[in-house]
């Protein structure tokens, strides 16, 4: 099969799109990736055939104070608009003689588009938070703890909102392809049968979920090691260290955190790695018990310390998960809220600590716990376990293909794939 992955957001929307995509490659088909531009030179080290859609969102987020506040929602929401618009303008030509596409993330346009060119279709989820349920709020919501009926009201006016918002901004696109209009932009982004890479071992399909899914696992990326002697040379100069790293979030709210960290660290008697994107120095720089690094494989890294620090991403989550080490999730938007509220039921990791409410005290203490409760140690490295033995990859690529055989997709709208003749095909 010709098979386009479309995925557009930060390193957390690419990564698991690059494996996949590794994967059905080697399983024979020929496979395209496109996804944001900044990210043009790793995806094509990787092995992977790239073609760019969409801005430089790393340069969009780098350049906000912090995450988390109002105004750099807003900021975003007005980005994301633009994009849309401009992905319905970009995407037919990329995935022109496609026998499949499967999109990811914030490439909300994909599904009108396929249907127009009569492409089959599948979207990616890497939370199950993305499905309207009772068991969890809109991912708009912080709060984890309300009663059913309320996450059901949240949902119900997110879907009111959407029909402002999203739902208005594609069916104003649709119109001009000739597509009828939706009521829901958000039910026909997931599509029939959503591809929901995580593990349910943390957090499975909801029961209520009106979403048909199949549930693969999250799919990691196994990145080449390097020899890092100086890595190697702090972690063997004493007890396993903790670690702390923000991945996508703003480098200057990233470096503010720094201090904060390491002083928790500190009062437990932890020396402490540290994933360093920005580029000034720090003021830790020098110091013994403090080990900055950047770009190094998770799944190399994280076995080896005894508590992981993040934001609360799917990918650090999940690579967290399967290094078997507790985590201590400190959320600054939209799903990472759910993953640190999963993480703690789980077992897997201690209470979330809300980026606005940070402070040294409650990391502290958060640490103290993560590397003394041994129920929760012992729940870690036995989940870690279980997960390492699974292949999501495979079963994504084995449900891929049954799609394929089974010729599921959208209805093809053959008197519309007029609209896009004469499109220049990505695959020649």
């Amino acid at each position: 099969m010709k098979i386009v992955l479309a995925t557009f957001g930060s390193l957390g929307d690419v990564q698991p799109m690059i494996a996949l995509a590794l994967a059905l490659q080697s399983a024979g088909h020929d496979v395209l990736l496109a996804g944001p531009p900044e990210k043009a030179s790793w995806i094509r080290e990787m092995g992977c055939r790239f073609h760019p859609l969409g801005r430089d969102i790393t340069s969009f987020i780098d350049g906000m104070k912090n995450a988390h506040s109002i105004r750099s929602a807003t900021r975003f929401i007005r980005f994301l608009r633009d994009e849309v618009n401009a992905q319905f303008d970009s995407i037919p030509d990329i995935i022109s003689g496609a026998d499949l596409v499967l999109g990811a993330s914030l490439v909300f346009s994909l599904s009108s588009i396929t249907e127009a060119m009569g492409i089959k279709y599948r979207f990616i989820a890497f939370a199950p938070q993305l499905l309207p349920s009772s068991h969890h709020p809109f991912m708009a919501f912080k709060h984890q703890g309300f009663p059913g009926w309320m996450n059901r009201m949240g949902w119900s006016l997110a879907a009111c909102l959407d029909k402002l918002n999203l739902s208005r901004l594609i069916n104003r696109n649709r119109r001009k392809i000739g597509l009828a209009p939706l009521k829901s932009a958000w039910e026909h982004i997931l599509g029939e049968n959503v591809i929901l890479a995580s593990d349910g071992e943390i957090a499975g399909v909801p029961p209520d979920s009106s979403i048909s899914c199949v549930q693969t696992g999250y799919m990691h990326l196994v990145q080449p090691s390097y020899p890092f002697p100086e890595l190697e040379a702090f972690l063997s100069a004493g007890p396993p260290p903790v670690y702390s790293g923000f991945g996508s979030m703003p480098k200057m709210d990233q470096a503010n955190i720094v201090p904060i960290v390491v002083k928790a660290a500190r009062d437990n008697g932890l020396r402490v790695v540290i994933s360093k994107f920005w580029d000034d120095p720090s003021e830790f720089s020098g110091s013994e018990d403090v080990f900055f690094i950047q770009r190094y494989p998770h799944l190399d890294l994280f076995p080896r310390m005894a508590a992981v620090i993040h934001h609360g991403g799917a990918g650090t989550t999940a690579a967290t998960a399967r290094s078997g080490v507790p985590q201590i999730i400190v959320p600054h938007i939209l799903d990472q809220y759910y993953w640190g509220n999963r993480i703690y039921q789980s077992r897997l990791g201690t209470k979330p600590i809300w980026r606005v409410r940070l402070t040294a005290e409650k990391i502290s203490r958060a640490i103290k716990e993560s590397v003394t409760n041994q129920r929760m140690i012992k729940k870690a490295a036995r989940v870690g376990k279980t997960l390492r033995r699974k292949d999501p990859l495979g079963i994504a690529v084995r449900e891929i293909e049954l799609m394929d055989r089974q010729g599921e997709g959208p209805i093809s709208n053959v008197g519309l794939v007029s609209k896009f003749a004469g499109r220049r095909p990505t695959w020649s």
